[in-house]
């Protein structure tokens, strides 16, 4: 019998997770379901994520999603977020049932602001699939903290969430220290959770810098246990760019040495990140 598997994806945010969803759902005997990201666990966390809760929709809304699966249709994604938010039970159960369909073995939750997550809430989301006899596997991608805060920044002032500024120094050094910043540039306390609550056999760890090249998919594909397709390369989905414009060196070291933990773990478990990482130098000691 093929084991059923479910993906956890972790993000980091701007760092290839879109893409890694839509590789992985693609393949044969994959539904990911409904959503790309179904934003179930952050808001138990408060701080930024609250903004992740969603609040019970009116009785005539819940009615009206009743009403639409009822004969077939898509639930609406707010209220499918909502009902999942609700009760663990019924996310476990949700994906299950997708897993229960003829031909399905994988499916999946990548969602990036789960980087925060703390090694008990992944232990709970491992042992409430293990229950049902589906193996959970993380998987976390990583990006030179700079380039990810950069990119992260102009995604906020894009949504508004943060005022937009002429040039790039000015908005990141006053982004980067921030909780919103950190919230999702500290890798080394994601790496600890992810290994403290997944065996290594269980766990994937990859560089948003080599993600899309043959090495990176042929990686990411024998750890899903799925065909290799190198012809996917380059096609990151929902990329945004980390901005125009050179940064001074000193701004540049003053990130990477705030968060130098994040460097350092990094490192630790792929060392490529020395050579992919434009500011590893500044937070980096030689080998």
């Amino acid at each position: 019998m093929t084991q059923k598997t479910f993906f956890l994806g972790l993000g980091g945010q701007k760092c290839g997770s879109t893409w890694i969803q839509a590789y992985l759902n693609r393949q044969q005997g994959s539904d990911f379901g409904r959503l790309g990201e179904y934003q179930v666990w952050e808001h138990q966390l408060g701080g930024v994520f609250d903004r992740y809760k969603v609040p019970q929709p009116p009785l005539k809304e819940r009615l009206r999603a009743r009403l639409k699966t009822s004969v077939g249709a898509d639930e609406p994604a707010q209220h499918l977020r909502w009902r999942l938010q609700s009760d663990p039970e019924t996310y476990f159960d949700y994906f299950a049932a997708l897993l229960a369909r003829p031909g399905i073995t994988r499916t999946g939750d990548i969602t990036p602001s789960y980087a925060a997550l703390p090694p008990e809430t992944l232990a709970l989301i491992r042992d409430g699939f293990a229950r049902r006899g589906i193996t959970v596997k993380a998987i976390f991608s990583m990006r030179d903290p700079v380039d990810r805060l950069r990119s992260h920044m102009r995604m906020e002032m894009a949504k508004d969430r943060l005022t937009s500024e002429e040039g790039n120094a000015a908005p990141l050094r006053a982004f980067y220290a921030t909780e919103e910043a950190a919230a999702r540039s500290r890798y080394d306390r994601t790496i600890a959770a992810i290994e403290q609550a997944f065996a290594p056999e269980d766990r994937y760890l990859c560089l948003f810098e080599d993600l899309f090249g043959p090495e990176g998919i042929a990686a990411l594909s024998g750890f899903a246990k799925v065909p290799c397709d190198p012809s996917q390369g380059g096609q990151a989905v929902n990329a945004r760019a980390k901005g125009a414009g050179t940064l001074p060196e000193a701004l540049l070291a003053e990130i990477a040495a705030h968060y130098r933990p994040a460097y350092e773990a990094a490192a630790a478990r792929l060392p490529r990140v020395r050579d992919l990482w434009p500011s590893a130098p500044y937070a980096l000691t030689s080998a």
